[in-house]
């Protein structure tokens, strides 16, 4: 028996948590609308949804706005899950909310390098306010990169920014974001490593599914629109993947040319990106990763059914903002499908 994690109490509110999910028959209403009031008052009337906005008029909420709450959300589900698990478990899915929380400390930074608002950076804040760094009031005052990220110490961020100056922020901004998604994943595969056997391999796979995916992103977009040297490339790729081990990282950074990365891409994962643009290069990575997670073993005797859940939810969340940019480009409903994970 798990001592950290009671898995038929998690599974019966993690259940319970998904039939809060979009069903088929609710996105071929939501893929109708013309209007970011009429997402809002959908999703107000919707109980998942229904406490984080309801206190806002649907009037009042803009594009931004509509996809800070949504981000939100998946913050509070994760915060709702934390309930029940402890110890090394609680530690696992509480790392999850620091990729949250590395949006915000972007926010901040670039905030203070170009001189911006910090009420403006403050109102698009998603982090975990329960779980989240507790000096966040001391950041937000903070005038300069360097003092910001002093006050950083003792915390695991400060390694990764502590090189970095003021105009680094602007003219390295992905070199620091890089960075802290390294540590994100590190953190979660470390964490991983606490649980017990069983849920230490499902863990492992998920995660490194996700990862490989990820690094095909880069990889692509590292080679076709920035001046990256292919050694660098692999300096910032992410490490625990779980096909594609560093080897294989290493022949995919120094392919020669987009069709010798596309079949080393088809050879490892066994996805094709033949007819992909940048556009649908994430709606690819993000259908594979919601078809993984549909498929993973439904045990309910280890924490497959929470993690799968996480990642529905946050493949929900981004169809959401999908939806709402093809509203912005007034998009058919048959071209703006296209941009959906989800088949309607």
């Amino acid at each position: 028996m798990n001592s950290f994690a009671s898995y038929q109490a998690i599974n019966t509110k993690i259940h319970a948590r998904k039939r809060g999910l979009l069903s088929n028959k609710e996105w071929q209403k939501v893929i109708t609308f013309k209007s970011i009031t009429q997402v809002t008052e959908f999703l107000k009337e919707r109980p998942p949804y229904k406490q984080l906005m309801n206190k806002y008029k649907a009037d009042d909420i803009h594009r931004v706005d509509l996809e800070v709450l949504l981000e939100r959300h998946i913050v509070k589900e994760i915060e709702t899950m934390l309930h029940y698990f402890s110890g090394s478990y609680k530690e696992f899915f509480k790392t999850f909310l620091m990729e949250y929380e590395i949006n915000d400390l972007q926010l901040m930074l670039r905030s203070i390098a170009l001189n911006e608002s910090k009420e403006e950076a403050e109102k698009l804040f998603v982090h975990s306010e329960k779980y989240g760094l507790s000096i966040y009031p001391k950041l937000v005052t903070c005038k300069t990169v360097i003092q910001f990220i002093d006050e950083l110490k003792g915390t695991p961020y400060y390694n990764v920014l502590k090189t970095m100056a003021q105009e680094d922020i602007v003219k390295r901004e992905f070199h620091m974001e890089m960075k802290l998604y390294i540590l994100f994943y590190k953190q979660l595969m470390q964490t991983a490593k606490k649980l017990n056997d069983k849920d230490k391999r499902v863990a492992q796979k998920m995660i490194g599914t996700r990862i490989d995916l990820i690094n095909v992103q880069w990889i692509y977009r590292a080679t076709q629109y920035y001046d990256i040297s292919p050694e660098e490339i692999l300096i910032y790729s992410l490490p625990f993947g779980r096909k594609i081990t560093y080897q294989r990282l290493k022949k995919l950074c120094y392919t020669k040319s987009l069709d010798e990365f596309k079949k080393l891409c088809k050879k490892y994962l066994s996805i094709s990106l033949d007819h992909q643009s940048d556009t649908f290069l994430e709606h690819t990575i993000d259908k594979q990763i919601y078809q993984y997670a549909m498929k993973m073993n439904k045990d309910e005797k280890s924490i497959t059914t929470s993690l799968a859940y996480i990642y529905t939810l946050y493949i929900e969340v981004q169809d959401l903002v999908a939806l709402t940019e093809g509203i912005r480009y007034t998009l058919p409903e048959n071209e703006l499908k296209k941009y959906l994970v989800h088949t309607i």
